[in-house]
């Protein structure tokens, strides 16, 4: 197995360990919230156990969208079909879940500035990963231009 199968494969093992920490994190986020919440509450501060909880949970939707994509994208690269607009187009979906996440955690960040944090994460990712998804376009132009040149 040549060193960029290794890195695609453990790329694929982790999303999959991803995909069952989602789950996983799903089960126990009202523990965990509850948990932080009973610190700010101690702190004096206002309970957001209820604004946390929920913002978690519809960031889930997205989170898990943008593994299938990432899932879809490595199967791609394993099969050796790198510069395909299907992979453009899983990219372009990716960058618009990080962009979803953003709009999700606005609320929170009001709230707690802690998720301001998450808010630059998610929109600096998603930026890249425009960048990224121009990039496959137009090596898939080229690409194309090539095949049909003699």
């Amino acid at each position: 197995m040549k060193g960029k199968d290794k890195s695609v494969m453990l790329t694929s093992v982790l999303v999959k360990v991803v995909y069952g920490l989602v789950a996983v994190c799903c089960v126990i986020a009202p523990f965990l919230v509850k948990r932080y919440d009973s610190l700010v509450v101690a702190s004096g501060q206002e309970s957001v156990y209820f604004p946390v909880l929920i913002t978690l949970y519809c960031a889930v939707p997205f989170a898990v969208v943008a593994l299938v994509c990432l899932d879809i994208l490595l199967r791609n690269i394993r099969l050796e079909q790198p510069f395909v607009t299907q992979n453009v187009t899983m990219l372009r979906i990716i960058s618009y879940c990080c962009f979803a996440e953003v709009l999700v955690f606005v609320y929170l960040a009001v709230l707690k500035p802690f998720a301001v944090v998450v808010l630059i994460a998610s929109g600096f990712m998603g930026l890249i990963l425009r960048v990224v998804k121009n990039v496959f376009e137009q090596a898939i132009k080229i690409r194309e231009e090539n095949d049909f040149t003699i």
